[in-house]
Parts: C-alpha cells; structure tokens; sequence
C-alpha cells in the first residue's frame, strides 16, 4: 500500500492535492476490493503502458520517492490477483483516458506464456470519447473485450462511469480478487475499524488474552499500531509535512504524526560527518531531548526515513536491557540537506530503550524499500548513532529523574554488566567532579566523524576448565594503566555487551574493507589474464606471420 501511496504522494509536484484509499465491493460477487484515487496529473497512453510494464521508471528526481519501475506491479500483485486502472491526462492539448488491466487470473487460466496487458484508450479532447486504433479495430475491440470479460464491469458504459469522480486528471486504481490467508480469510480487514485497513492476523495477534495494563500501554502506542493499522502507519510515513495535500483514508484524513513535536528538555549539539566532496564542509546540528512519556513507556528503535519516506521503522541500535543510552530523544539537521536525524529513547524497569527518526539519503534502500543495503557507510551510521545516543544519556539521564544504580551487584542481578566511564583510564582524574559522576568523556563537544570507529577496544575471554567444562569469564579490557598481562593496577575494566557490539561493528567494516580489497584486485587478475591471453594471440599471428614470410622469400629463392 505503501508505494501506491509513493506514486501519488510523487504527483504532488504535478498539482495533486489528495489520494484516497478505500474499500468498494464487487457488483459480480459482492467481494471486497480496494481502490486508490488521486487528482494527479494522471497518465497518457504511453505512461500507462511504461507503468504497466516490468522494471521502466521515468522518476529520476531526486525528490520523488520511486526509481526502480516495479513498485506498481509488485505491490499490487502483493495486494490481489487482479488490478485495473483507469487515468485521465492532458498531454500537448490533447486530452485521454486510459483503461489497462493486469490480471493474474487472465494470465493463469488461460495459460498465457507472456505477461498480456490488455489496453484500451480514448481521445476526449471533444465532445465525445472517440477510440484510439494504433494497430487495427479488431485488437481494440478484443482488448475491450478481454478486459470486460476478466474485471469486475460487465459492459462497456459501466467502465466509462469509473472516470466520472476522476476529474479532469488523476488516477484511479482497484485492486480487486485480494489474497487470503491460510485459513481463507482476507489477509486485509476492514470490519475491526470503519475507519481504517488493518492486516489481520497481526492485529488478532494476542487478543483473546488479558494483557497486563503496561503491555496493553504499550500496544496503545503508534510503534506497535504501525504493525497491523494503516492509518497509523500511514500517519508516520512521510517525514516532511504536507502543505496541500492529504491521505484520506476511508472518508476521514489522515492526521501526520511527528515524534519531533513530542520532544520536552530539548539540547543542540553541532558536529560535521564525514562525507564526500561535494558536501566536505557540511555542518550537521542535533536536537536531543526527551519524549513526553519518558520514563513511563517502553519505546524504542530508531525510524529510518529515504527522500522522505520511512523505510526502517523502530530500529534498535543498542541491545535489550542495556542501561546506557536511557530516555534520549532528539532531532538532528544537516545544513546542506545531507540528512535529517531524530531520535528518542523511554525508560522502564531494568530496561532502557529509546526511538527516533532518521533520514538517511546517503544510503540506499532495498528495492522492495522495506531495509537499506548493507554497505560500509550503513554500518559506520549504526556505530555513530549508538556513540551519540550513549554520550548523550551520560550528561542529561537526570532530566527524567533517574540515577545511576549504586554498586555494581545491582548490574549483575539485573543482567546487565558493571559499565566503565566512556572516559575510563587517567584522562579520568582531569575531569570535573560533577562530569566524573555523569560518565561523560572530555571529548563530548568535539567534531564527530562518520568514518571514524566508536571505540577501539582490546578484549580477551578466559577459559577456566570446571568440571571438564569451559566456563567463559568476564571480558576485561586492557586500558592505559593496565599491565599487558590483562592485571591492572587498580580495577579491572568489565567490557559491556553495547562495547563488544562496537568493536565487533569495527571488525565488520575492517572485513567489508578487505572483501572490497579482494574484489579489486581479482578484477584487476582478471583484466591482466585477457591482456595476457591477447597478447600470446597476437604473438602467435605475428609469429606465423613470420613463418610465412620465410617460406615465400624461401620460394622466391
């Protein structure tokens, strides 16, 4: 549903002010289907045949959200067999209309060998809607034919009575034979809201059974409700606020949910990533602070959001259970328009977990635009937004009244892990007494880079044979002070699970690193072998060009 909502929200740039999302029933079986309208600039014969087919995309702007061409297809066909669509264009002062149909249905039970995309068109630049004939009458009036015979219209007047809420321009989709689960229900219900699409089985999830009032808390909240309700989701689909445009959902509009205006004793922090030449003096500027329910709800993960659209929703980048990085919440803007960043973290019980928004354009979506593509620079992101979040909570835990445990048997019962000062070592001992009890390091204000690893830690883990069994102790780093042998001079360092994380965050972009390495260079093996197998044939020509020569001069003799 998503990308429906994209290739509209896209059109914004051509004049729409709307699309609506909703549910009609089919007169021929009186079967659930759903339709998708806006008042674009629509499209003309020819863009609805490039829409139509495999892997054509015309969205090269930076701005608009699709590019791959398939999004269309894919996510009808993830929808329901079948999908028709009607659009209205005006194209060099002449206006059509448009009817294709893409069905699953058709294509199966007629045993098609290729995908057939029966089409009609119309010239409605006059009085009258006149037929467009690019090949011959008959293939028009088979088309028209095939689509009669495989939609939900039994004649051809019913489907002309689809353009009359379009407008002048716009499009119109219906997505109609909608997929079932497998227990032979709609995957999609629209009888537990009439307000609103929910996927079922994940909003049945749980519900025969009393939850306790905090679960119930915090399936109440937009992290959970995106799962399974579209108005939720749709509600934090766009980053960007619309200023003449809305998702009408089932008659009533859809209201933009922002997180950043939840934020309450919000702090700056400016600093300068580390990007490509184009953007090499970029000043990126982060505003943190709480969300309003800290330190009651238990939220977390950050929302990553392409060209303004959320494509990783909710991401943790800091493991369950950790107590670093406790109730943060923040915005963060980069003044050249590299991305924008918010994220947000909740408190409860042992357990501090956080949330956040994210727009990442430096990275790349997957095609299906649900995950970003495991590149260097994503992982080099993951460690920064841990490194920013853990820092951060050090100076300003207190805001939401919350203090540190004070011993470290507290740690151990809790599953958590005796947690040193990101300032640890003799670097310690220079720091102001109030900045010693927040961990903070003395480096917090300074630049931060992208490409610069979070933490670079040595660890060892030691194995004790007990009863003919390993038994795996603490993970002791060696920091200054220390004597190489691992005993320090006064306390051990106990390494956390979020460290051990970092560091093996580092080791992947080391690997990465070398696996690029290697490519390169068995591309280069490669481009030397053709070079060499090139040059021995062109040795070989010269050489019985030789021979050949020989013989004559031999002959002439």
């Amino acid at each position: 549903i998503a990308e429906l909502l994209d290739n509209a929200v896209d059109e914004v740039q051509n004049g729409a002010t709307f699309v609506k999302v909703d549910r009609v029933n089919i007169m021929k079986d009186n079967s659930p289907a759903l339709v998708f309208l806006d008042d674009g600039g629509g499209m003309d014969p020819e863009s609805l045949r490039k829409c139509m087919s495999l892997g054509y995309s015309t969205k090269k702007a930076n701005k608009t959200i699709g590019q791959y061409g398939n999004g269309f297809k894919t996510s009808t066909m993830r929808l329901g067999a079948d999908v028709i669509v009607f659009s209205r264009a005006t194209h060099e002062s002449k206006a059509t209309q448009s009817i294709g149909l893409l069905s699953y249905t058709y294509l199966r039970k007629t045993g098609q060998d290729d995908v057939i995309v029966p089409m009609i068109d119309f010239d409605i630049s006059g009085h009258w809607a006149e037929p467009i004939i690019y090949s011959s009458q008959d293939d028009w009036a088979f088309n028209l034919k095939t689509i009669l015979e495989w939609s939900p219209f039994a004649s051809k007047s019913e489907l002309l009575q689809q353009f009359e809420d379009i407008g002048p321009h716009g499009t119109k989709v219906i997505i109609y034979n909608l997929w079932m689960n497998d227990e032979g229900v709609y995957e999609l219900s629209f009888d537990d809201d009439e307000e609103d699409i929910c996927l079922r089985d994940e909003a049945n999830s749980g519900s025969l059974k009393k939850l306790p009032k905090k679960v119930l808390e915090r399936q109440s909240h937009i992290s959970y409700r995106i799962r399974y309700s579209l108005r939720a989701y749709a509600s934090m689909l766009y980053l960007g606020k619309f200023d003449n445009f809305k998702i009408i959902l089932r008659g009533k509009p859809i209201q933009q949910f922002h997180i950043a205006d939840e934020l309450k004793f919000p702090k700056v922090i400016s600093y300068r990533p580390q990007v490509s030449a184009p953007l090499k003096d970029a000043t990126a500027e982060t505003t943190i602070g709480f969300i309003k329910e800290a330190p009651a709800l238990s939220v977390s993960g950050f929302n990553v959001y392409h060209k303004n659209r959320l494509i990783r929703p909710f991401w943790k980048v800091t493991g369950d259970g950790s107590l670093k990085g406790n109730g943060v919440v923040g915005i963060h803007t980069l003044f050249v328009g590299f991305f924008l960043l918010i994220f947000f973290l909740t408190y409860i019980s042992h357990y501090w977990m956080y949330t956040g928004v994210l727009e990442a354009n430096f990275i790349e979506p997957t095609h299906d635009k649900q995950d970003f593509e495991r590149s260097t620079l994503f992982v080099r992101l993951e460690s920064k937004l841990k490194q920013m979040t853990l820092e951060y909570w050090k100076a300003y835990y207190h805001l939401i009244g919350h203090q540190l445990p004070a011993s470290s048997s507290y740690n151990m019962e809790s599953g958590g892990s005796v947690l040193s000062p990101v300032g640890h070592g003799p670097d310690m001992q220079k720091q102001p007494a109030d900045q010693h009890k927040l961990g903070l390091a003395s480096n917090f204000q300074e630049d931060m880079h992208l490409d610069v690893p979070s933490v670079a830690l040595q660890g060892n883990v030691r194995h004790n044979l007990e009863n003919g069994k390993p038994a795996v102790q603490p993970i002791i780093g060696i920091a200054e002070g220390h004597d190489s042998d691992g005993t320090p001079e006064g306390h051990p360092v106990t390494i956390s699970a979020d460290q051990i994380c970092e560091e093996n965050i580092q080791l992947f972009i080391k690997c990465e690193e070398h696996l690029q390495r290697e490519t390169e260079i068995n591309q280069l093996i490669e481009l030397l072998e053709k070079e060499v197998t090139q040059a021995k044939l062109k040795c070989a020509k010269l050489s019985a060009y030789v021979e050949a020569r020989k013989k004559q001069k031999t002959m002439e003799q």
